[in-house]
């Protein structure tokens, strides 16, 4: 039996795992972006939600303020004009605020 519909990550935001098992996919942003509020171990801050496909999958995209820049620094501003353009992902390992290493999803490419 193969269990690979199963095993596919269903939540709404996209996870490294899905874009180290797929290198060669790409991300293309389908809306605005909205600016949220995000809270993590008590402290507030801001971050980027970009909603689009990767490999014809709905997804959102939480970025950081560096993912947020890279697009910016290649779009403009402006997230209207981020529609349909498309984002090239990699995997990295980070260090979390208690000193774990963790998987983060980075841009390499905007196009």
């Amino acid at each position: 039996m193969d269990i690979s519909e199963f095993i596919e990550q269903k939540g709404t935001y996209l996870k490294a795992d899905v874009v180290k098992q797929n290198p060669n996919a790409v991300f293309v942003i389908t809306e605005e972006a909205v600016l949220v509020e995000n809270e993590f171990k008590g402290q507030k801050n801001m971050r980027v939600h970009v909603h689009g496909e990767f490999n014809q999958t709905p997804f959102i995209l939480d970025l950081s303020k560096t993912n947020s820049r890279t697009i910016a620094k290649a779009l403009g501003t402006d997230t209207k004009k981020w529609i349909s353009h498309k984002l090239y992902l990699e995997v990295y390992k980070t260090k979390t605020s208690d000193g774990k290493l963790t998987e983060a999803i980075n841009i390499a490419k905007v196009e």
